[in-house]
């Protein structure tokens, strides 16, 4: 897996949305499950994503303690899908997409550092996606939707 970071623009979006409190809408009854472990897995290339900023079109972040923990978001535009850790607590930040039975898992790996890390996938248009975002030892937000 080939791994940089990704572009200050993916930071200002995810980051824009943390700080406002912003907390994406749960998906109804159409979304995955919250437990993915029967689900297959997949990894992917992490990239420079210098698209997460344009066209963002799904926003998961957690809140715990009134403090946004971290945020995961899904960019049509290039299929982006990046990760923030938003608070140096020590407490590892993933992100989860999911699509047509597959869910990719992305984990910031820098911790509050920025910047942010994106992974670029290969998703036809028009698909649903589901993304959201846990924070170790504090869960998992509700799955969001999206449009691929």
């Amino acid at each position: 897996m080939k791994i940089q970071r990704s572009m200050v623009r993916g930071i200002a979006v995810l980051g824009a949305a943390a700080s406002a409190g912003v907390m994406a809408p749960t998906v109804g009854s159409a979304a995955p499950a919250q437990d993915t472990g029967s689900r297959s897995s997949e990894t992917a290339n992490v990239q420079t994503a210098p698209t997460a900023a344009r066209g963002v079109n799904a926003v998961a972040c957690l809140r715990y303690g009134g403090t946004t923990r971290g945020c995961a978001g899904f960019a049509a535009r290039g299929e982006i899908l990046t990760v923030c850790d938003t608070r140096g607590d020590n407490r590892k930040v993933y992100g989860q997409l999911y699509y047509r039975g597959k869910v990719v898992t992305l984990l910031d790996r820098n911790g509050a550092k920025k910047p942010c890390y994106a992974v670029n996938l290969s998703i036809r248009e028009g698909h649903r996606v589901y993304v959201r975002v846990g924070v170790q030892g504090l869960g998992w937000s509700g799955w969001v939707r999206g449009v691929a």
